[in-house]
């Protein structure tokens, strides 16, 4: 949990705790400066690498970042929970993207062998990561890294999730998206003008967060992931009810709606995206669409 703004006296104090296993202090501190996303892409390789080998030495790589991982997690949750530190205190927000990131990169290592041991190592952790959503959904920097790791987490694990674990992914994926919803319906407004120009690619850009979670909905409505649970996993004694899959999407788009404005729809990305995510829902669940508020589904016609 090297942040970037840590200071000497904690780097020294990590590299006591390693005793002789620890690297040279100047590895230490170069890699400390590093970009997140960039330390996210090294854990990846280290875990798909590591658990290539099977000896001692590559299991013991592969149990110690998922434990360095999972150690400076609990820490930042439970300093949070108890407010040992506020959301607004800097080593906080510092830790917050360090651990989020470092998720995103345990979710990309897909390739890894036993790849079941992400799910079962990130089950436990999905309240924690979606209840940081209340702490920091106006922090758009963390908001993003939050709604990408569910995204890309989704994508790459949601075929193969037990029931348990899937329930787990729909019940955060819902608490996260109804959080950010909440905190940006109101707040991102976009009045967009008709030039297409470089600053509104720029622009466009800016909105990647409402494009991580239209994409998240739609990796957790995917057809084949419910195809999947219906034959397979149900002849076995688990997998998930269809209905389960669709109170989630439809939930989770209930949040969705009221971000995309007339604004945001001229986004080519976005709009298309978003449309691709509405235009299934509706040919695959149609009686669904009765449930929804009529503010909804007004906004949905409109």
């Amino acid at each position: 949990g090297l942040r970037h703004n840590a200071q000497l006296s904690e780097l020294d104090a990590a590299l006591q705790a390693k005793g002789n296993a620890a690297p040279p202090v100047g590895l230490v501190r170069g890699y400390q400066r590093l970009p997140y996303v960039d330390k996210s892409r090294i854990l990846t390789a280290l875990l798909v690498g590591s658990s290539d080998n099977q000896n001692a030495t590559a299991t013991a790589m592969l149990n110690e970042c998922f434990n360095s991982v999972q150690t400076a997690f609990s820490s930042l949750v439970q300093a949070l929970s108890s407010k040992q530190v506020t959301p607004n205190d800097v080593n906080a927000q510092e830790m917050a993207c360090l651990c989020v990131e470092m998720y995103v990169g345990i979710a990309r290592a897909s390739e890894m062998a036993e790849f079941e041991r992400i799910a079962s190592f990130v089950t436990p952790s999905l309240p924690h990561l979606s209840g940081l959503m209340l702490y920091y959904a106006q922090d758009l920097t963390i908001c993003e890294k939050l709604l990408r790791f569910f995204r890309d987490y989704a994508e790459q694990f949601v075929a193969v999730l037990d029931q348990d674990q899937s329930i787990a992914l729909f019940t955060s994926s819902a608490e996260l998206l109804k959080a950010y919803s909440t905190n940006h319906c109101s707040a991102r407004v976009v009045v967009k003008k008709t030039s297409a120009t470089e600053a509104d690619a720029e622009e466009e850009q800016s909105y990647s967060d409402v494009l991580c979670a239209i994409q998240l909905l739609i990796h957790l409505g995917s057809k084949d992931f419910i195809d999947i649970f219906n034959s397979n996993s149900k002849a076995a004694g688990g997998g998930v009810d269809s209905t389960q899959v669709t109170d989630i999407i439809f939930f989770g788009l209930q949040q969705i709606i009221p971000l995309m404005t007339q604004g945001l729809l001229q986004f080519p990305t976005l709009c298309t995206q978003y449309f691709s995510l509405v235009g299934f829902m509706m040919d695959t669940y149609p009686e669904k669409v009765c449930v929804l508020p009529y503010d909804l589904f007004n906004a949905l016609l409109e």
